[in-house]
């Protein structure tokens, strides 16, 4: 089964063979995480949502900068995001960054 982006109106499912990746929300470092929370302002997760509940949801690539990504592994199946990266296009209009 597909996995989704948590960001609020995006419609973004993980699927074979698709250019956007997709990054799991970083649980084991709580303050990278609460950032996360605070940035894709998503109703159903806060900052204060249990590890066990936000384990294995992802935001896709469409919410981070370029800059976010390490340029080396471009051209890669996944591409990783720096240890800095937090979202930042959250207000999402469907199909574009925004």
């Amino acid at each position: 089964m597909p996995s989704g982006c948590l960001v609020p109106g995006c419609t973004e499912k993980s699927r074979l063979g698709q250019s956007v990746s997709f990054h799991g929300l970083p649980v084991i470092d709580a303050q990278r995480c609460k950032l996360w929370l605070r940035a894709i302002n998503n109703h159903r997760v806060g900052e204060d949502t249990g590890k066990e509940i936000i384990k294995g949801k992802t935001i896709c690539s469409l919410h981070f900068k370029l800059e976010d990504f390490d340029g080396r592994l471009f051209g890669k199946i996944r591409s990783a995001l720096k240890p800095t990266a937090v979202p930042s296009y959250c207000r999402f209009r469907y199909g574009r960054r925004g």
